[in-house]
């Protein structure tokens, strides 16, 4: 009986150590961007990240950027490939928190580690 908690226990703790991808698709609004624990006063009315359930994204922001593509989940991190550039660049953001109706990612911008929170629109 030992060795088989030996053996679940990997199983069982990696199991707990991933996103739930069924709560990512939907379109999601920004609500708050912080740097250095800090709030960044930035426009966030036109912050738009959109999931689909066949694992692409849409991510637009203030003014015309936008870019797009497949993205993936692993562990707690999502890899994002923009597909609007050539050639294509990935993005990792670290998920801090997810729910049915809240998002929370880590970014890096210029090397500064940004938290955007963000609430899925209804």
């Amino acid at each position: 009986m030992k060795k088989l908690w030996f053996l679940l226990f990997p199983a069982l703790t990696a199991a707990g150590c991933s996103l739930d991808n069924s709560l990512l698709p939907g379109r999601w609004h920004a609500v708050g961007l912080y740097e250095a624990g800090q709030s960044v006063h930035a426009p966030l009315d036109s912050v738009r990240l959109v999931f689909t359930d066949n694992n692409q994204y849409v991510f637009r922001s203030a003014g015309f950027y936008q870019e797009a593509g497949p993205f993936r989940a692993s562990g707690y991190y999502l890899f994002m490939t923009d597909t609007t550039v050539t050639p294509p660049r990935e993005h990792t953001l670290k998920v801090f928190y997810l729910s049915d109706d809240t998002l929370k990612i880590q970014m890096k911008k210029g090397g500064m580690e940004q938290m955007l929170f963000l609430t899925k629109e209804k």
